[in-house]
């Protein structure tokens, strides 16, 4: 195939990207659906986090960071326990424990733990240790509590951030006494601390008294009266201490809620009392007073419950007394009459069960004598006696019939003496109990005892810190990652000429990877400020995105074989894409082929080519059109006299007017004659309209993005504006590819490979 003259050699050896020959794009291009294309794979999924591996880590940091003030900030909580015991009650009879439980009674440690949650118990408590009365230093929102907790001084510490009424740790306020009317009831009361122990209580910026310390204080009557005594105030005049009187009620309700007990084992009688909360001494103390109000409860119930058997069996013994002196008397008299009758052994057997039998009815009757005093007929122990009482009289009827068929002297004989036994037994049984009620009563020991008593616990509960932070760094992480996969799934711009291409259909000659020697020469050139400033091409012509250019010009001579001219013309979507530094780094490549080749600024509205070359940029471009400069006189040799530059010239006020004028177009046709090649730099796409009335007389118009910069409907309306105007975008040339980004860090493309000659 002959190439034209005009057309720049490409017979050699391209380097550093392959060379494609694009067939020219359907008019008009517009974005397609599906911009991500095909569902990503684990491995798009693993290079899409390692892209955002810094947002992974700042987010990671940020939830450290938080976790940390999170333990900064957060007061302790500590957990305080106390642990008592619960003995089992002794019962008169055996087996009546198995009746009560099959009837449904709880077991003692269940009644205890309701017992100890009481509101009886726990509002003595209450009232014990004044936990209705709430003092409290008035602390900096957020972080005051944290500065106090770590202030480790005696005297009270100086005020931070010029902030002198709060506090700031080492302040003490001693409150004995208050006693508010209705309305300031469960309200903020603030009391200022004053010179010489002098103090002032108000509310809401109304002073309801002003006191001193040791003296008690009263203002006010009917709903709004209110009196305290301070026995103690430690702290800067000027700092204020809130001060609230709870209702009673409320504070109990709350204490329900916070004290667990706990059984420890099933049926132990171990019972765990364990209390929350961020004042050691104060759970402590709370758990001290709850189990010793239980067990001084539990004696005086005991020694009332004895002194009122007591009193019940002191009223049985004298009849049962008269029973065994009746008995007695009738077996002495039997034994005149008829004398002494050797029992068998049957008989004897028989007289000792009835004898057993007599005995523990006659306790059980006077057992639900007893427990009649206290319950009902439906009490489940009032139950379990009377099921009891029916089982021994069923046995003790079938003795008795046993019995009637024994001869009559043994019978008798054997019922006298079983008379004089169970009256003895059960009166004996009887004077031992009272004994025993006797010591119970006049003794200090109840059904509970307290085994540990309650201690300010040293080390905190929550939180701790390795927890804190291990969940703070997962969050972190996972949040970090689902950031960068969302950002991922919500970024729709365009990424890599694939995407390009499969949502567009707009042909993507090359993909300029990113340059770092770019970056060096950027920064340099801006510390700088030279004459001329450096670009790649010159610099650094083995660099890849250098060796990428070389591609562009390869594919440039095949789009220029169907093209009507040796004019090219770049432009882009918005600024900021690198528009000219591809027009400028092509044209130096271009000129590198002993070709001729112009480059033109036709941004005439920010134009700046001209200080790549250290050349003036008068007269220019709008200088020739307008008249006021010869063609010749702008135009500036450079590269050995290949690469030749038009710069701007002056910037009009009507640059479009200047572009869309017969002058304009006559002066391209002139300068394509001239030169083997004509590249022109043209302002943005989407904000001007002078890069189409360029495009209209070019030869091949390429599209310059910048790789995740443009979204695809962006794309598709910068091909729309082409479409619209009448001319033709041959293809779009991606910059600023990033290597370690998308699939071209994936696939690793871009490879830096340089010739280097081998000695002989």
């Amino acid at each position: 195939m002959e190439i034209p003259k005009n057309v720049v050699n490409g017979n050699e050896r391209e380097r550093g990207a392959t060379v494609r020959r694009v067939a020219p794009p359907p008019e008009p291009l517009r974005a397609r659906d599906g911009l991500r294309g095909a569902e990503p794979t684990l491995a798009e999924y693993a290079w899409t986090l390692s892209e955002g591996r810094w947002t992974i880590v700042l987010v990671l940091l940020l939830a450290l960071a938080a976790g940390g003030l999170y333990l900064f900030v957060t007061p302790p909580t500590f957990v305080a326990r106390s642990l008592i015991q619960v003995e089992q009650r002794q019962k008169m009879l055996a087996g009546l424990e198995e009746l009560t439980a099959a009837l449904g009674e709880k077991p003692p440690a269940d009644a205890e733990i309701e017992v100890i949650r009481s509101r009886m118990l726990l509002g003595s408590v209450v009232d014990q240790l004044q936990l209705d009365l709430e003092v409290s230093p008035r602390y900096l929102p957020v972080v005051g509590q944290a500065f106090a907790r770590r202030y480790k001084g005696r005297s009270p510490a100086e005020p931070r951030f010029g902030l002198a009424r709060f506090a700031w740790g080492g302040e003490r306020l001693g409150v004995q006494r208050l006693e508010v009317g209705g309305e300031l009831l469960d309200a903020e009361l603030l009391l200022t601390a004053g010179e010489s122990g002098r103090f002032a209580l108000s509310q809401r910026g109304e002073t309801l008294l002003e006191g001193a310390v040791g003296k008690a204080a009263a203002a006010g009557d009917g709903p709004r009266r209110v009196a305290i005594f301070v026995s103690e105030l430690q702290a800067r005049p000027g700092t204020e201490f809130v001060v609230v009187r709870h209702p009673r009620e409320d504070v109990v309700d709350r204490l329900q809620g916070e004290l667990r007990v706990q059984e420890r084992g099933k049926r132990s009688g171990i019972l765990v009392l364990e209390l929350e909360g961020p004042d050691p001494a104060r759970l402590a103390a709370i758990l001290n007073a709850a189990t010793a109000l239980h067990l001084r409860q539990s004696v005086e119930q005991k020694s009332a419950e004895a002194t009122k058997t007591l009193e019940f069996l002191e009223s049985q013994l004298p009849g049962l007394k008269q029973n065994v002196d009746a008995a007695e008397s009738a077996l002495n008299s039997y034994r005149l009459k008829n004398g002494t009758v050797d029992l068998s052994a049957e008989t004897k057997g028989m007289f000792d069960r009835s004898a057993a039998l007599e005995k523990d009815i006659s306790e059980l009757e006077l057992k639900r004598s007893e427990l009649r005093q206290t319950f009902t007929d439906n009490h489940p122990n009032v139950i379990a006696v009377a099921q009891k009482l029916a089982l021994l009289r069923a046995e003790q009827a079938q003795v008795n019939q046993r019995m009637r068929t024994l001869p009559g002297a043994e019978v008798n004989s054997a019922r006298f003496n079983r008379d004089v036994k169970v009256a003895s037994e059960l009166y004996t049984s009887l004077l031992n109990r009272a004994q025993e009620l006797k010591v119970v009563k006049s003794g200090t020991l109840g059904d509970v005892r307290i085994i540990d008593r309650a201690q300010p616990p040293r080390h905190r509960f929550a939180p701790r810190a390795p927890p804190v932070l291990a969940l703070s760094a997962l969050l972190g992480l996972c949040g970090g990652v689902g950031l960068v996969l969302l950002r991922r799934a919500l970024d729709q711009r365009a990424e890599d000429a694939e995407e390009i291409e499969t949502a567009t259909g707009l042909p993507v000659y090359v993909s300029i990877p990113h340059s770092d020697a770019e970056d060096r020469l950027a920064r340099g050139s801006f510390r700088s400020r030279g004459p001329a400033l450096p670009f790649l091409a010159a610099m650094d012509p083995g660099d890849t995105a250098v060796e990428t250019l070389r591609s562009l010009r390869t594919s440039l001579q095949f789009a220029l074989l169907d093209a009507t001219s040796n004019v090219v013309a770049l432009t882009g979507p918005a600024p900021g894409v690198g528009k000219s530094f591809v027009a400028v780094n092509l044209a130096w490549v271009l000129a590198s082929t002993d070709r001729r080749v112009l480059l033109v600024d036709g941004d005439l509205r920010r134009g700046h080519l001209h200080r790549y070359f250290g050349i003036d940029r008068l007269p220019g471009l709008s200088d020739v059109v307008s008249g006021a400069a010869k063609l010749d006189e702008a135009l500036h040799a450079t590269h050995d006299g290949q690469l030749w530059i038009l710069p701007t010239g002056r910037i009009p006020p009507n640059p479009a007017e200047l572009l869309s004028s017969a002058r304009f177009e006559a002066l391209l046709a002139e300068l394509s004659r001239r030169f083997d090649l004509v590249i022109v730099d043209t302002p943005p796409l989407l904000a001007v309209t002078d890069s189409l009335l360029v495009a209209r007389l070019a030869g091949v118009n390429l599209l310059v993005l910048r790789s995740r910069r443009h979204t695809m409907r962006e794309i598709a309306l910068s091909a729309k504006q082409f479409s619209q105007a009448g001319a033709r975008l041959h293809g779009a040339v991606l910059n600023d590819v990033q290597a370690t980004h998308g699939r071209y860090g994936r696939h690793g493309r871009y490879v830096r490979y340089d010739y280097a000659s081998r000695p002989d």
